[in-house]
């Protein structure tokens, strides 16, 4: 079963995955009952959402996307649950009672790439713990922000987790606590590095200064061997 309706595909469509949370309005609740979810694609006329129980098709729902304003739309569709990071989830196409501008598309769809800070490609080994559960990955990119991590195992955005790395040229290990801000990579694409980009929280400023000294180091020994070069994403 597809799940967009016919209104959604008049609009062109971006695969982003970013947390999202559905509140059921229809009557008959008691009251509002929200769900935490993952978008897969949005558009101005709605979007593809991940959540964790089935709503029947025509459920009035008001959803917010990446922490944005809440939009009321209703259930178009819903498919048989599919195993994600978070579990089995249930893709449900979901419409916008009125198409939203396009400016807040554009938001949403920028919101992973955003970069506040320059960033230095570098690789080192990582292990980060989120709900007791600890897996390691490698950091591809770092910045005075935060870094992506390439691993088999992300956690689903929005999810806490404690990062615990040691810098290069440096011997005593970091334990930092960070956000996951958006995954890559959850479909099966080869050309697609599978991972998570994750928002530093609370730095302390020892911790602030050895990586901003690090990433300044790095950006500039990159500008001056490719002064035109831009460094290409991570994903």
């Amino acid at each position: 079963m597809s799940t967009e309706g016919p209104r959604m595909r008049r609009h062109l469509r971006f695969t982003r995955y970013l947390s999202a949370q559905c509140t059921v309005l229809s009557a008959g609740q008691p009251q509002p009952r929200p769900l935490d979810g993952i978008t897969r694609n949005v558009n101005a006329g709605g979007l593809e959402i991940l959540l964790p129980e089935p709503l029947p098709v025509k459920t009035l729902v008001s959803v917010q996307v990446a922490g944005s304003a809440p939009l009321r739309g209703h259930i178009v569709s819903v498919d048989k649950a599919v195993t994600t990071v978070l579990g089995k989830r249930f893709p449900h196409g979901l419409a916008f009672e009125k198409p939203v501008d396009a400016s807040l598309v554009r938001q949403w769809v920028s919101k992973p790439q955003k970069r506040r800070n320059p960033r230095a490609r570098i690789q080192f080994e990582v292990e980060f713990k989120q709900a007791g559960t600890t897996a390691r990955g490698t950091c591809l990119n770092l910045c005075k922000g935060g870094m992506f991590i390439a691993t088999e195992r992300p956690a689903a955005p929005g999810k806490e987790v404690v990062l615990r790395f040691t810098l290069p040229g440096q011997s005593d290990p970091l334990s930092v606590r960070g956000q996951v801000a958006w995954l890559s990579g959850e479909k099966q694409d080869p050309t697609v590095v599978k991972g998570i980009g994750v928002k530093f929280l609370d730095l302390d400023a020892s911790m602030a200064s050895a990586i901003g000294t690090l990433v300044d180091k790095l950006c500039a020994e990159a500008s001056a061997r490719q002064p035109s070069e831009l460094l290409p994403p991570s994903r």
